[in-house]
């Protein structure tokens, strides 16, 4: 059970951490080319969401201690994650007006 853990939490916790780099070039992409950069602030809350819970159950993970703690925590990043991509996308699009570029 221990190996079911470790691998859900890497495979969850590596896939976000994949994402949280992403974001940067999706925020960069469909950023305003003439506005005040101010779409940036949005990679804050993905910040948060990565330093608080992905980090610390890929850690966790890793190490091979607490890993139902680990999983819950990735998990919990996961949820807050896609809430956020649909928040974050919903103002990028202008709600909806324009395509998302990825």
């Amino acid at each position: 059970m221990a190996g079911f853990f470790r691998r859900f939490v890497i495979a969850v916790a590596g896939g976000q951490t994949l994402y949280w780099l992403y974001t940067f070039r999706l925020i960069f992409v469909n950023a305003n080319p003439l506005g005040d950069g101010f779409e940036f602030v949005a990679i804050v809350p993905f910040g948060v969401v990565f330093l608080a819970l992905v980090a610390p159950s890929l850690w966790l993970a890793v190490a091979g201690r607490m890993l139902p703690l680990g999983a819950a925590l990735a998990v919990a990043g996961l949820v807050l994650n896609v809430l956020l991509f649909i928040e974050i996308a919903s103002e990028l699009t202008d709600g909806g007006a324009r395509p998302l570029k990825f």
